[in-house]
C-alpha cells in the first residue's frame, strides 16, 4: 500500500486542480492509473473548512472513503516569495501545507508528499525536515524527458541552482539510483554543456568532466548538447546544475507548448497533440533525489491530470524504495556539507 500525502495549497490555479485530482482517483483508481491490487491511502493537507468545502463541491463524503484522509495546514507559502522570505517563514511557522506534509513523512504517517506549491518552500521544508542522506550535499530535482529513445533522466531541474562538481557526481549516483527504479537497469552517465568536446565548457562543466569520470569509469558517456536531450541522446542520465537545467527544462516545455498550437491549427484540434503530451514524462513531476524521504514536486501549472501523474510518481517511489536505494547509491561518496564541498 502507498500512503501519499497531497499538498492541497499552493500552485498557479489554486486548490480546486488538486481536489479535482483526487475526486479522479476516488471515482476510478483503475482509469486514473493506479493499480486495484496495491491499495492507495491519500491524505489531503490543507486548511480543514477548505478542504471540507471542496470535498462536499464535488460530492465526496469522508465517511465513504476510508482511504482519503485530511491533516490540517493554516496556509501555505506564497507562489511570489523570495528565497530569503521562504526561508524564514519555515522556520518560523510550523503550520504551512509544505512543512506539516514533510513532518507527515518525517513521522512515518504517510510514504510520501506531493505539493505543486512553491518548489523553493517543498525543498527547503524536506531538507530541514528530512535531512539529507549521508554523502549528498545539495538535493536534486529528477524529472524524466522523453526522448526518442527512451526516457532520460534529468538531474537537477530546479533545487541546487548554485551546484557544485562534486554535487554533480552526486547527482549522477543517485540518478541512476531512480534510472534502475524506472526500468533503465544499466544507467550511462552524461553531463549537459555546450558541446561534446572533452574540455569544453565553463568552470563547473571541465570540472564535472573530470570527476564524473573518475567515478564512473565506462558508465560516463561524456557532454550531451541540449538538442540530444530528447532526440538520441548517449546518456540515460544527464546532471546540470539546477540553474542551467530548469531553464533547459523550461525551454522544452515552451517549445512542446508552441508544437501542440501549431499541429492543432494542421489537424482542426488540440486533443490529438495533447494525448501526446498525457503520456510523456513530463507530466509525472520531479523526484527529489537525496532527502530522507519520497519527495514529489510538480509544476505550478499542472492540470488535474498532471497532478494524478505526479500522485502515481509518489506511489512508485515508495514501491521502489527510492531513498534506501539512494543511500546505497551514495554510500562510498565522501560526506559533503550543504554548500556541496567536501566536509572537513
Amino acid at each position: 500500500m502507498a500512503r501519499v500525502a497531497v499538498d492541497l495549497l499552493g500552485g498557479d490555479a489554486g486548490p480546486g486542480v488538486v481536489a479535482d485530482a483526487i475526486a479522479a482517483i476516488l471515482a476510478d483508481p483503475a482509469a486514473a492509473g493506479f493499480d486495484p491490487d496495491n491499495e492507495l491511502s491519500l491524505c489531503l493537507i490543507g486548511p480543514d473548512e477548505t478542504v471540507a468545502a471542496l470535498l462536499r463541491e464535488r460530492s465526496i463524503d469522508l465517511d465513504e472513503h476510508p482511504s482519503l484522509r485530511v491533516l490540517h495546514a493554516g496556509d501555505c507559502v506564497p507562489m511570489t516569495a523570495s528565497s530569503h522570505d521562504t526561508l524564514a517563514l519555515l522556520r518560523e511557522r510550523d503550520d504551512l501545507s509544505s512543512v506539516v506534509g514533510v513532518e507527515a513523512v518525517r513521522d512515518g504517517r504517510v510514504d510520501a508528499f506531493v505539493s505543486i506549491g512553491h518548489t523553493g518552500a517543498t525543498v527547503g521544508a524536506s531538507v530541514l525536515g528530512l535531512g539529507r542522506i549521508t554523502g549528498m550535499g545539495r538535493p536534486g530535482l529528477a524529472v524524466e524527458l522523453p526522448s526518442a529513445r527512451g526516457p532520460v533522466v534529468l538531474v537537477d531541474c530546479g533545487a541546487a541552482p548554485h551546484a557544485t562538481a562534486e554535487d554533480l557526481v552526486r547527482f549522477a549516483a543517485a540518478g541512476s539510483a531512480y534510472a534502475r527504479i524506472i526500468g533503465i537497469p544499466e544507467p550511462r552517465i552524461g553531463l549537459l554543456s555546450i558541446g561534446g568536446e572533452r574540455g569544453k565548457g565553463d568552470h563547473l562543466r571541465k570540472q564535472a568532466d573530470v570527476r564524473l569520470e573518475e567515478e564512473f569509469g565506462d558508465a560516463y558517456a561524456g557532454a550531451v548538447e541540449g538538442h540530444d536531450l530528447v532526440g538520441e541522446p548517449s546518456a540515460d542520465v544527464v546532471v546540470v546544475d539546477g540553474f542551467t537545467g530548469n531553464i533547459a527544462l523550461k525551454s522544452m516545455e515552451g517549445a512542446l507548448r508552441w508544437s501542440v498550437g501549431v499541429m492543432a491549427k494542421a489537424y482542426g484540434s488540440f486533443e490529438p497533440a495533447r494525448e501526446v503530451l498525457r503520456t510523456s514524462h513530463f507530466l509525472s513531476g520531479g523526484s527529489l533525489l537525496g532527502v530522507a524521504g519520497n519527495i514529489v514536486v510538480g509544476h505550478g501549472a499542472s492540470s488535474a491530470d498532471e497532478v494524478v501523474a505526479c500522485i502515481r510518481r509518489a506511489a512508485l517511489l515508495n514501491a521502489g524504495s527510492l531513498t534506501d536505494r539512494v543511500r546505497e547509491a551514495l554510500g562510498g561518496f565522501a560526506p559533503l556539507n550543504s554548500r556541496g564541498e567536501l566536509a572537513t
